[in-house]
């Protein structure tokens, strides 16, 4: 029977002589397994390891069963409905031996044909990186890969750049690296189905790339050379390399992309380059750059000249390395002296007077300078002192001059000789001489003359000392008092031609004026006021210094602010004023204007006079004094004593009225008067008027009345009048009159 039919089975009897006569009413229906799927294949996802298996439907079949055997012993099932099916995990370069069998409803089908399902590659392990530093070539090496045909080895740099190679072996050999770069490397297994990709973590730097821009800067004077060049990353250390013609060579290293060299012998010329390290490998040399060191320095420097010749003579060996020299003078004032010559001998005409230290400075054709020599000094002869000037002047016995050198002499002479001949001599180190001795109303002329060791200048040029006229002596001075003139006298001074008087106060008030005599007046002192006094002797040039001061005391100032006012209840005038500069007492005096006058003293600015005479206008003056003259006096205040008591009381009563009518006679200073009465019974009336009457009213009759009067001034009121008595009577008419 055929695989996957449906069979309808019936039986019929037959004998020999007949068949197919009978046959059976009931069919029977008979199905075969199903046939063993065709058509399989087999598939594989490189990327998840997954295997897929798909047939054709085989008839009959309510589903399959596929089996994947590895040749590792690995077995793999599964079950599905549909005509395909997936299997996940499988082992990497394993092949796969695969059948399916279709599942029916009683029986199955048989294996299908049997098809290979081949699985990816495995990774390589134990991946390495060697970097060949003298070719900058890379081996790849790695361990076989289970299922891998070949590889591929990919290293991609940091800055992008790609490297590869393809193999069927265990390693590989990248080419054409880029210097100075990290390459990371990935290796690719390749099976007939699949490439398996794996990152390594493997990386290795390619060589070094060669320093550009290599530049060498010599350090004139130094015997050193900085070098430096251009950065690269990655650079672990730099190898510098200097060699000179004569084979000698100086290594540097750095890891910065700069190196000083040191050593270097004068006069020789080195070429510079550079290797890059990073990683035990190193890069190629850059291009090489020359430079040479500056010359060395001269030697054997002499210097020769005379003491009246301003020409120096240099000589000196020749250094190595120099096509020139500059010869440098250079005094001890600051004169400075250059020159260029081809030769090891020069001739240099210099300054007098000076300390010159001569070096010599050999130059190359770079420009740059050797060593300087060894200095030599020479001195020249000293120079005649110039622009002498005399800085004193007008002195009484100090004289001093200054000049001017254009070098330093060891020490000079200042002669100054006097009208009458006769000199006085200053010996200094300096250019300025002094002198404390010279006479007073002279002119001196002074000559310098410079000196060293060897040598003596001519004199200078020559310059004056004007001394000022003798100060005068014996000043005497008298001051009078009522002309207020002060008087001084003196002895004449050598060298005078006229005189300043000087009156001065501390204050600063100051009283100046000259003459030709040896006497003057001064008129214009101030009150109160001690001046100092002093003479001057000058000419048409200098001023002496002032005689020793006498002191002059001027008459007091008159008191100001003179102020009187009488005290009412005692009598007494009370006098005050402001103090007077230079007083040491006041005189304080009323007047009045029949001449009767009243003083009293004080040696401070108040006074009182008791007793003053009532009813009188005083003018009040007061004068300050001190040992010699008395003040003029103070601007006159007025004084108003206190007026008279008055008398000649008398009353005349009205007793009809109870009125009584007082009078008296006039008070000298009164201005009006009060009148009071008083009875027993202490009750009072009292009138005011300025006439010598008034008229009490109100009078209680029968009471016995005192009456007083009292005269009042402008600041004071007199003492009551003597006590009159009366009393009111009952009846009309007027009482005769009480005194």
């Amino acid at each position: 029977m055929g695989c996957g039919q449906i069979y309808n089975i019936t039986v019929g009897a037959h004998n020999e002589a007949c068949s197919d006569v009978s046959v059976s009413t009931v069919a029977a229906t008979i199905m075969t397994e199903p046939c063993p799927p065709n058509n399989v294949q087999t598939s594989v996802d490189c990327r998840t390891n997954q295997g897929t298996v798909a047939w054709e439907t085989s008839f009959g079949a309510i589903g399959y069963e596929a089996q994947l055997s590895g040749r590792d012993g690995h077995l793999l099932t599964c079950l599905t409905n549909d005509t395909f099916c997936s299997v996940e995990n499988l082992h990497c370069g394993v092949i796969y031996y695969t059948t399916v069998i279709a599942i029916g409803e009683t029986l199955n089908s048989s294996m299908s044909t049997t098809v290979l399902l081949i699985s990816g590659p495995c990774t390589a392990g134990n991946v390495a990186a060697s970097l060949d530093c003298y070719n900058n070539t890379a081996e790849v090496s790695w361990s076989p890969a289970i299922g891998a045909s070949s590889y591929i080895v990919t290293a991609v740099a940091t800055d992008g750049f790609v490297a590869s190679c393809v193999t069927n072996e265990f390693h590989c050999n990248l080419t054409e690296l880029q210097c100075g770069q990290v390459y990371n490397v990935t290796l690719t297994t390749v099976s007939e189905q699949c490439q398996i990709e794996s990152y390594a973590n493997v990386s290795f730097d390619s060589r070094p790339c060669v320093p550009l821009r290599v530049e060498a800067n010599m350090q004139c004077g130094t015997k050193t050379a900085n070098l430096t060049w251009e950065e690269s990353d990655g650079v672990e250390l730099y190898l510098a390399t200097a060699t000179s013609r004569t084979g000698t060579t100086v290594h540097c290293n750095s890891t910065e992309p700069t190196c000083h060299f040191s050593g270097f012998k004068c006069g020789e010329i080195y070429e510079f380059s550079v290797t890059a390290y990073s990683n035990m490998c190193f890069s190629g040399n850059s291009s090489t750059v020359e430079t040479q060191t500056e010359p060395c320095q001269p030697t054997g420097l002499t210097v020769s000249g005379s003491c009246n010749n301003e020409t120096v003579v240099l000589n000196w060996s020749e250094a190595e390395g120099a096509i020139a020299y500059v010869v440098t003078a250079i005094g001890n004032l600051g004169y400075v002296e250059s020159l260029k010559t081809n030769d090891t001998t020069i001739d240099v005409d210099l300054p007098c007077g000076q300390i010159f230290t001569f070096t010599i400075t050999a130059l190359d054709n770079s420009g740059c300078d050797g060593t300087v020599s060894a200095p030599e000094q020479f001195k020249t002869g000293p120079c005649i002192p110039e622009y002498v000037h005399s800085f004193t002047h007008c002195e009484d016995s100090l004289g001093s001059v200054s000049w001017v050198m254009g070098a330093q002499a060891d020490s000079y002479l200042a002669i100054a000789m006097g009208e009458d001949g006769h000199t006085h001599q200053c010996t200094t180190n300096t250019t300025t001489c002094t002198w404390t001795d010279l006479h007073c109303g002279e002119v001196y002329i002074v000559n310098i003359i410079a000196l060293d060791y060897k040598c003596t200048s001519l004199p200078s040029n020559s310059t004056t000392i004007k001394m000022a006229p003798c100060i005068p002596q014996n000043l005497e001075y008298s001051f009078n008092c009522t002309t207020k003139v002060g008087s001084l006298t003196w002895n004449e001074s050598k060298g005078a031609e006229f005189y300043i008087a000087t009156a001065e106060t501390s204050s600063d008030h100051k009283i100046q004026l000259s003459t030709n005599e040896t006497w003057t007046f001064i008129s214009e002192f101030l009150c109160g006021q001690e001046y100092f006094l002093s003479v001057q002797a000058a000419d048409s040039e200098c001023t002496s210094r002032p005689s020793p001061a006498s002191k002059l005391t001027s008459e007091p100032c008159p008191p100001t602010s003179v102020s009187s006012h009488m005290n009412c209840i005692s009598d007494i005038a009370m006098v005050s004023w402001s103090g007077s500069a230079g007083a040491e007492f006041y005189t304080t005096t009323v007047k009045t204007k029949d001449g009767e006058s009243k003083s009293c003293w004080s040696d401070s600015e108040k006074c009182s006079m008791p007793h003053v005479p009532c009813g009188q206008n005083y003018t009040v003056t007061v004068i300050a004094s001190n040992k010699i003259c008395d003040s003029d006096p103070s601007v006159a205040d007025t004084l108003q004593s206190v007026p008279c008591v008055p008398a000649d009381v008398e009353v005349k009563v009205n007793c009809s009225t109870n009125r009584a009518v007082v009078s008296w006679s006039a008070s000298t200073g009164a201005l009006s008067y009060k009148v009071v009465a008083e009875n027993t019974q202490n009750d009072r009336t009292f009138c005011e008027t300025a006439e010598l009457t008034c008229t009490l009213t109100n009078l209680t009759c029968g009471y016995l009345y005192s009456v007083q009067v009292v005269a009042e001034g402008e600041t004071c009121s007199s003492l009551p009048s003597q006590d009159v008595e009366f009393s009111p009577g009952r009846t009309k008419g007027y009482t005769s009159v009480l005194k």
